[in-house]
């Protein structure tokens, strides 16, 4: 076996390596038996990418995490990729810049040095043009994927671009943490700093401080929550962090801790699955919006009888799509935010249950502070103003009304006001609903009570059968669907084409305003 001291260092064992587009590790360097030259037992990111774990013919030259991940590969089939300033001149340079000539001369003077040969001539140097590049001047740099593996000396970055703020290292061929701080000590404007889908080992000292780091994304990197603390003990002034797809589950956090200026998180497509999980986070007190979507989420439970939670008090956005919830009590849960106002919630089982209209109906009625259900819709953003929150609301009353005056006397009232957390607080709002007010209808007789209206807006008419008992409000949200308005509609009817009455009031039944079969409905912009 070759060792790795008789190598140049960015081909040695524990290498990262690209080749035909797949990604890998150097386990090791070699002869095999039967065949010629050196070897490269490569462990592949991808466990099928390979034919064996390392270990061929009953042999061990090389050990892997999965049967299928290892592989010998020639060298001349591996990319061991290329310096952070040359990717940066081979994309923003069109030629072989000033720069890249002068760092080649240093290392030739540094050779010189080493091997203590001062009569060595450099051949093309004196042809070298002085002429300054505007490399200074960039600001927001992006090598993704540009297979980048190491750095140069100091301060070559610090000399060549000294201005970088924004940089994006995203999948290139890192192995340490190290080189990652030792880019971050050369870049004195650096604030914001993309290292995914690198993996990178921690070295044995993390004693670098980087203060002027505030936005810092590592998805990808099958990262643990521990090794997040530690790289907030490296970046103690991050405001966002975005740590999706990694191995994060157990989120315990002290109450002193360096997320003091943290407001986003990001922890997507993590395997955390519990809420437990999600209340650890409650020292970080200055958490304004939270991204928890895709972690296998079932329940959420705050497990107190308290209204409002004594902490998460800056939360104001929270997304939780795509888990498993499955009922109505965790969403009432979200209640007990003290200012929750931004929510993202789709793809979760319990809203398979409901249409879409009643779906947002009962997530604005069980939580009192939102202000916008899933951010920006096919049909605009829906904001929640007052009067849709009221429509929500009284909608949401009359829906569970017959139940809560079945409950209200009985054992059965706790169970009920845990899962309709806001039950009381609607009553006092608009007042107890009394069953002639709830009576429900045979169902078998409700198509023949079904009316058509023609909806009609800007020349073109939908007919559409709807109850009596709807909603203004109800019809407004169709109208708005069906025409694909940015906003609520108002409605006006057209009674047997003598008169209009506007529906005015979004939580009266179209009954109450005297609409009838064959009505024409103008849907108002």
């Amino acid at each position: 076996m070759v060792s790795s001291e008789n190598l140049d260092f960015t081909e040695a064992v524990g290498c990262r390596i690209e080749s035909v587009g797949y990604f890998g590790v150097v386990r090791f360097i070699g002869n095999l038996p039967g065949h010629v030259g050196n070897w490269y037992g490569i462990e592949w990111d991808d466990p099928d990418r390979g034919k064996h774990n390392g270990t061929v013919n009953g042999v061990q030259y090389f050990q892997t995490k999965h049967l299928t991940s290892g592989s010998f590969v020639r060298r001349e089939k591996i990319n061991f990729g290329k310096s952070l300033i040359k990717a940066i001149i081979t994309k923003y340079g069109e030629e072989e810049s000033d720069i890249v000539k002068k760092i080649h001369e240093q290392q030739i003077v540094s050779l010189q040095k080493t091997i203590k040969a001062p009569f060595i001539e450099f051949v093309g140097f004196d042809k070298v043009s002085t002429k300054q590049s505007d490399f200074k001047s960039l600001k927001v740099v992006s090598v993704r994927a540009h297979h980048v593996s190491s750095i140069e000396e100091p301060p070559a970055l610090q000399t060549y671009f000294p201005n970088i703020r924004q940089l994006d290292l995203s999948k290139n061929l890192f192995t340490s943490w190290q080189d990652v701080f030792d880019i971050c000590t050369q870049l004195n404007q650096l604030y914001s700093l993309n290292v995914s889908e690198n993996l990178l080992k921690f070295p044995e000292s993390c004693s670098h401080i980087f203060p002027n780091i505030t936005i810092f994304i590592c998805g990808f990197m099958n990262l643990t929550w521990p090794d997040i603390i530690t790289l907030s003990n490296v970046f103690p002034n991050i405001n966002e962090l975005r740590a999706n797809n990694n191995q994060i589950s157990d989120l315990f956090t002290e109450e002193k801790n360096n997320f003091q200026n943290l407001e986003g998180l990001d922890l997507e497509y993590n395997p955390i699955k519990s809420w437990d999980e999600i209340v650890k986070l409650k020292h970080i007190k200055s958490l304004n919006s939270l991204s928890i979507g895709s972690i296998s989420l079932e329940k959420i439970d705050f497990k107190t009888d308290s209204a409002k939670v004594d902490y998460f008090h800056n939360l104001t956005k929270l997304s939780i799509s795509n888990n498993g919830i499955n009922d109505w009590t965790s969403v009432s849960e979200l209640n007990r935010l003290p200012n929750l106002e931004e929510l993202r919630f789709l793809n979760n089982p319990v809203l398979n249950a409901e249409n879409a209209d009643t779906a947002i109906a009962l997530v604005v009625a069980k939580i009192g502070t939102l202000k916008l259900h899933n951010g920006r819709k096919l049909v605009g953003e829906l904001r929640i103003g007052d009067k849709f929150r009221r429509g929500c609301e009284y909608d949401y009353l009359k829906k569970y009304g017959l139940e809560w005056l079945r409950v209200k006397n009985s054992p059965e009232r706790c169970s009920f006001l845990k899962q309709h957390n806001r039950y009381l607080e609607l009553i006092d709002l608009y007042g107890e609903l009394q069953a002639d007010e709830l009576k429900v209808e045979d169902t078998s007789k409700l198509k023949d009570t079904l009316i058509s209206l023609n909806l009609l807006c800007n020349g073109r008419s939908v007919v559409k059968r709807v109850s009596p008992s709807m909603l203004v409000q109800k019809l407004k949200i169709l109208s708005q669907r069906l025409f694909k308005l940015q906003d609520i509609p108002e409605l006006v009817c057209q009674a047997e084409s003598t008169f209009e009455i506007p529906l005015d009031d979004e939580t009266k039944e179209l009954s109450y305003f005297s609409v009838k079969d064959t009505d024409t409905i103008v849907v108002k912009i």
